[in-house]
């Protein structure tokens, strides 16, 4: 009796610990027998909590405990923010993850950029092949006339050199999908209005030197003169002076045909309008100095040439870009028309004998006043060379080159004919009104030449 109770006493102990090692329910795929896996530890415990503990962070007694009581991190301390996948085993313990490493930042593709440029450019000079004024000598038989022995050249007779000037260029562009494959840009430039003038004087005194407009007279025929100052008669000045204003427009389509490693080449295509705008003036004062009677004489003589250029264009850019900084080249060629126009007009004043007007100057006569255009084919090649600092992902600061050329346009220099007959010319003749007995001259001579800008550009571009 004694032995039965003793062994139904064993059998309920033996029940009641295979019940308790029931309720020990170990982590998914976990071994006991598992070796180099260590147990995870537990938040605050570990090599440097301050307490005695294994070689993986527990003391015996934790490893005593129920697994599920214990709170398991979601990240294993010590390598490096591993994230620790409770479905498979733990990962090794790792006392010295090494330096963090920092990537570069990737920012976003931008769909829209805008730019806005400060430009400072030169222009070819304005052509002026005219002689238009002469000092000459009283000795000479035609004082002022081209080919006397004391004539010099005052005014005319080579280029005027426009002077560097500031202007503006704005570019709006946009992605027409998120990869930049297609695109469009839109660019309107313009430069300053600049004025150039040339002086010269007589005061008439018995000492100073004659003043006079020379030119071709057909009814000689040979070379002649006008007085302007006259030593102790009349004193006179002449001055020329030339504006322009110089603006163009352009609308693009562009395809990327390739875009890695920072090296991006893009194909241009689309329409370009310039305009180029010139104004030479000439003009002429003569007063009469003691002891001969008060008197003036003033004459003004305009010529403007307004080209207008319609063409389209294809072109290649080129970018590479390293997120801080970027350059880019870009080459065009446009082919098209330049619509020339060219107006003429003057006039004469005097009140000597009376108050008197009459059309035309000296280099502007009936025979040539009006207005005028022809059109011509022409080329326009363009480059630009630009570097970028990148401020924010947004916004950079950009420095660049441009050079422009135009094949054909026509310049108010280039319009002048210096041959001209003095019966329709009171200015010469002094008579009023003129009448135009003889060859008609000055004649109307639409001449065209080549126009070229070039520069610098600093600005602002901004990218979304």
């Amino acid at each position: 009796m004694r032995i039965k109770t003793i062994a139904c006493l064993g059998l309920i102990l033996v029940a009641e610990a295979a019940v308790r090692a029931q309720d020990i329910v170990p982590p998914p795929r976990f071994s006991p027998t598992q070796e180099g896996v260590p147990v995870p530890p537990a938040p605050g415990i570990g090599p440097n909590s301050g307490s005695s503990r294994g070689s993986t962070g527990f003391s015996a007694s934790d490893k005593a405990a129920p697994l599920l009581d214990r709170p398991f991190p979601s990240v294993v301390p010590g390598t490096g923010g591993t994230p620790w996948e409770p479905d498979g085993p733990f990962p090794p313990y790792n006392p010295n993850p090494g330096p963090i490493i920092v990537a570069e930042p990737v920012w976003p593709s931008p769909r829209l950029w805008f730019r806005a440029e400060a430009l400072y450019w030169w222009t070819k000079a304005s052509p002026l092949p005219a002689p238009l004024l002469t000092a000459g000598s009283l000795a000479d038989a035609t004082p002022g006339a081209l080919g006397q022995p004391g004539t010099s050249v005052l005014i005319g007779n080579e280029n005027v050199n426009t002077p560097g000037r500031a202007g503006g260029r704005f570019t709006l562009g946009f992605s027409l999908d998120a990869e930049q494959t297609w695109g469009l840009e839109g660019t309107y430039f313009f430069l300053a209005p600049s004025s150039t003038s040339q002086n010269v004087s007589s005061d008439g005194s018995p000492d100073s030197a004659p003043l006079a407009f020379p030119f071709f007279n057909p009814n000689l025929p040979g070379e002649d003169s006008s007085l302007v100052a006259l030593p102790g008669t009349y004193a006179g000045s002449a001055s020329v002076t030339v504006q322009d204003f110089f603006q163009g427009a352009e609308a693009n389509l562009l395809y990327n045909v390739q875009d890695s490693g920072g090296l991006r080449w893009d194909v241009i295509g689309g329409f370009r309008y310039l305009n180029l705008q010139e104004n030479l003036s000439f003009v002429t004062d003569s007063l009469n100095v003691f002891p001969t009677a008060p008197g003036f004489f003033h004459t003004f003589d305009r010529f403007n040439a307004n080209n207008n250029f319609y063409g389209g264009q294809i072109g290649v850019r080129a970018s590479y870009d390293n997120n801080r900084l970027f350059l880019n080249g870009t080459g065009k060629l446009a082919l098209g028309e330049t619509s020339e126009n060219v107006g003429i007009n003057g006039g004469t004043f005097t009140n000597a004998g009376g108050n008197f007007s009459a059309p035309g100057g000296y280099l502007s006569q009936p025979t040539n006043m009006g207005s005028f255009s022809q059109s011509r084919f022409a080329i326009v090649p363009e480059v630009n060379f630009n570097l970028g600092v990148r401020l924010s992902p947004w916004a950079s600061i950009v420095v660049g080159y441009s050079f422009l050329y135009i094949s054909s346009v026509a310049r108010p220099g280039d319009q002048i004919d210096r041959v001209i007959n003095p019966t329709q010319a009171p200015a010469i003749t002094n008579n009023f009104p003129g009448s135009l007995a003889g060859q008609a001259r000055p004649a109307v001579v639409l001449r065209d030449t080549d126009f070229w800008v070039q520069g610098l550009n600093f600005g602002l571009e901004f990218r979304y």
